[in-house]
């Protein structure tokens, strides 16, 4: 009995042995496949939870004027971050966020799944630019809000507010469907970036590189202290070829006007509401002032622009996004007119000399194509520039034709992109002739049309850089150049990235006598033309300005204005072209403009003429 009992504890020994090396064995093959097999997986998934990287955006690159004035800078202020899994299940640090930082739970709940998405165990940009009473309230309550940090955070700063807005552009939290497109480039969820103008077009340069910080924080994502640190890289900076106090001028001469403008009771005078400036130096093709009116202050998109403020940028309808300098499109009117003049002056058809009487009207077909006055009676081609005479004009383009007359505007920069490297792309413009319209609405030229076009009417639409192209190659005597904005691009310790040197697009063999004739109708418009008015007192005789009034007519709405000039006509340094919307004759609201934009160039007193007495003289 006994030595079946010894027998029997034996085996039990046996196999509870078994059983003990069997889970040993299970054990240490587990803990092999952890340590082993899924180590760096699990240690990483385990570092989860104890780490929160944060990433903090660099400074974005200043922009300078051509003689180093800061135009636009960045600043420092707060970004509020959270982890979605650490406060998506807190009730209580949602409802204090959405009291704190003015947000509503379907807001906040939306920007923590935008976040999930693509950035998990991580901080997230809640909202930033915070003002400091609101950070000061988190701050005080941080032991009760785990997963919140409050950052230092550099944000864009537009010191001069609404001035050339459309030219710099404005930030914007990144899209899906651009973050699709440029992930690849280091881009991420959360990330602001530019919208349009110089911020958008340059944003690789400007963007930098962004700040790291790792955050140990406890069991439940409260942040104890900071594990590792890599400092951010500033943006850098963009040179620009535009004068501040050029630019100034234009955007004070602008505003000046249409706020003179619409005090009127004339009706065709005070509906004026909107324009456009461009100054460029022929030479070259630097753009010294560029100005679109009405205007946005980016500021608005600094932080969280509220519904509110960006509906009733949205809902304008002067839709001030656009930048009417690349991206208006206008009938130019008598400022269309040196075309005519350079093509049968080109091709033979005409010298300065010849004579052409003008009776008020010229008869095409069934219709009449009158003059602005009566009539102009016996005049040459210079004198036809000089008078904006239509008769001359239509009886040009007619010897001519319209094929021909399309191509030589095209090839002095109407109707095609200039190449201006700027966001969004500039508008291409519209030159028609017969084969255009046969193509695109199946229809024939009548003769009239070849009439309308010579002064820049019926199907021809330009913007104003395409003038300033025009007026430039005028101007230099047959080159252009791909208008230029930015002349270098720096790092922050002010090492040159890049360089942009002036582009020759292309140099057109222009007689000398078309020249010389252009551009005496060109300065006799001025001296003693339809923009004699606007420049009186002006010192033409040290400064002689050339240039070219312009009225297009535009149905269901007032007249536009235009001037197109450049100065001093023995050698030009500016080109200046002024379009005032439903502003009426341009000698009246686009001329006046344009000389206050010379009087600053030129250093001339500005006691010389107010906007109000240049306009009030025109016609």
């Amino acid at each position: 009995m006994r030595r079946s009992t010894i027998k029997g504890l034996e085996k039990r020994v046996k196999v509870v042995s078994v059983l003990v090396l069997v889970i040993f064995a299970l054990l240490v093959s587990r803990l092999w496949y952890l340590q082993i097999i899924k180590g760096e997986e699990t240690f990483v998934e385990s570092s989860k939870n104890r780490m929160r990287p944060i990433r903090i955006t660099a400074p974005r690159g200043n922009f300078y004027d051509r003689k180093e004035q800061l135009l636009v800078t960045s600043r420092i202020s707060h970004v509020v971050s959270v982890v979605p899994e650490d406060i998506k299940d807190n009730p209580y640090v949602v409802s204090f966020l959405c009291r704190a930082l003015q947000m509503s739970e379907e807001e906040l709940f939306r920007r923590l799944e935008e976040g999930s998405k693509y950035q998990k165990d991580q901080y997230i940009p809640l909202k930033r630019d915070v003002d400091g009473v609101t950070i000061g309230q988190i701050l005080e309550a941080k032991l009760d809000l785990p997963g919140v940090v409050v950052e230092d955070y550099p944000v864009r700063s537009y010191p001069k507010g609404e001035w050339a807005a459309q030219l710099f552009g404005y930030l914007g939290e990144i899209s899906e469907q651009e973050l699709a497109r440029l992930r690849e480039r280091g881009y991420r969820l959360g990330d602001e970036i530019g919208k349009m103008g110089l911020e958008k077009t340059y944003d690789h340069y400007l963007r930098g590189e962004e700040a790291l910080r790792i955050w140990e924080v406890d069991r439940i994502g409260q942040p104890l202290r900071v594990l590792e640190e890599k400092k951010y890289i500033p943006g850098n900076n963009l040179h620009l070829t535009i004068d501040a106090r050029l630019q100034e001028t234009a955007e004070r001469a602008i505003r000046d006007y249409l706020a003179w403008a619409q005090a009127q009771t004339n009706p065709n005078l005070n509906k004026a509401n909107a324009g456009s400036v461009i100054a460029m130096d022929p030479r070259n093709g630097e753009i010294l002032a560029m100005v679109s009116y009405p205007e946005f202050d980016p500021n608005l998109f600094v932080g969280n622009i509220s519904s509110q403020a960006f509906r009733e940028l949205i809902n304008n309808p002067l839709n001030p996004f656009s930048n009417r300098v690349t991206n208006g499109q206008f009938m130019p009117g008598s400022s269309f007119k040196p075309i005519p003049v350079i093509a049968a002056l080109e091709e033979g058809l005409t010298t300065p000399e010849e004579e052409f009487f003008c009776s008020g009207a010229i008869r095409v077909g069934n219709r009449q194509l009158r003059c602005a006055t009566p009539a102009h009676g016996k005049q040459t081609i210079i004198e036809g520039l000089k008078n904006s005479c239509n008769s001359v004009m239509a009886e040009l383009a007619f010897r001519v034709g319209p094929q021909k007359l399309a191509g030589y505007a095209k090839l002095l920069g109407l109707g095609v992109r200039s190449g201006l490297n700027l966001e969004p792309v500039e508008l291409q413009g519209l030159v028609g002739d017969p084969e255009w319209k046969r193509k695109e609405r199946n229809e024939v030229w009548y003769p009239m049309e070849t009439a309308l076009i010579a002064i820049g009417q019926s199907f021809v639409n330009v913007t104003p850089l395409q003038l300033a192209q025009l007026y430039s190659v005028i101007a230099n005597g047959g080159t252009v150049y791909q208008p230029q904005l930015v002349t270098k691009i720096t790092t922050a310790s002010g090492e040159t990235v890049k360089k942009f040197e002036p582009r020759v697009v292309r140099r057109i063999k222009l007689k000398e006598e078309t020249l010389a004739v252009v551009k005496e109708g060109l300065q006799q418009v001025v001296t003693d033309g339809t923009a004699r008015y606007a420049f009186q007192g002006f010192p033409l005789a040290q400064i002689p300005v050339a240039g070219k009034t312009g009225t297009a007519e535009n149905p269901g709405k007032n007249d536009y204005a235009f001037f197109a000039s450049y100065a001093p006509t023995d050698q030009p340094e500016l080109v200046v072209v002024v379009v005032i919307e439903e502003g009426g004759f341009g000698s009246q609201a686009a001329a006046p403009v344009a000389r206050k934009i010379y009087e600053a160039y030129f250093g001339i007193g500005q006691e010389q003429t107010t906007i109000e007495e240049a306009s009030s003289q025109g016609r």
